[in-house]
């Protein structure tokens, strides 16, 4: 079994030690290291981690710097942003890089449900869907047309409830998200589709969706 590793960027040691005794709790298999800069990140740019946890106000970088900085570095890494400090702008961004934002006023009951579904979209648990990603990816196998775009997991998810009839604020609720950042990966997910609007989008997912299960099934 491949050392699965988990980064954590945070300089605020208390914050830091209630993500990893998280963390430590649901995969105690996995290595997991905690760095309070970009500069200490860089260090660990070959070790290629499957899972980013990070602030987005470090020593050395502020806002979305943070995202640019970490996106060039660890290209296509599942990443878990864990922040006080969110507008549009950052959202926008961290949907571009697939990255989820939880606020740091959340209670400790949904930082650990967010950590647990990004140790799911990073492959360091074990997927319980029908539909399992490889090791180490956090996009999905749902596309538009071949080619395109993947809907991450997080969209995946997003698009499945909203096919069942849920609004932006229904799905936040239950999956412990703002409806702002929900918003922001319809969004995203619009582009990936080519869509513009949601009835054109939940037809196009659940086409994808259906083509994906028929050649599971050959």
């Amino acid at each position: 079994m491949k050392n699965q590793k988990i980064l954590v960027l945070e300089d605020h040691p208390l914050i830091s030690m209630v993500i990893e005794d998280v963390c430590k709790d649901m995969v105690p298999h996995a290595q997991l290291t905690v760095v309070t800069s970009l500069l200490q990140a860089r260090e660990h740019v070959f070790e290629r981690p499957d899972l980013i946890i990070f602030d987005l106000t470090l020593t050395d970088s502020r806002g979305k710097e943070t995202i640019d900085w970490l996106d060039s570095m660890f290209p296509n890494v599942c990443g878990l942003i864990y922040t006080g400090f969110v507008n549009e702008d950052i959202q926008a961004r961290a949907v571009q890089s697939g990255y989820t934002i939880i606020d740091k006023a959340c209670s400790q009951s949904v930082l650990a449900k967010e950590i647990e579904a990004a140790l799911f979209r990073s492959g360091i648990l074990s997927r319980s869907t029908s539909e399992p990603a490889p090791a180490n990816e956090h996009q999905s196998n749902i596309v538009a047309y071949p080619g395109a775009k993947p809907l991450t997991w997080r969209q995946v998810e997003i698009m499945r409830m909203t096919a069942e009839g849920l609004s932006a604020k229904m799905v936040a609720q239950r999956i412990g998200l703002s409806p702002e950042t929900v918003r922001g990966h319809i969004r995203e997910i619009f582009k990936r589709l080519e869509v513009s609007n949601k009835a054109q989008a939940v037809n196009v997912f659940l086409k994808a969706e259906r083509s994906v299960k028929m050649k599971l099934n050959d």
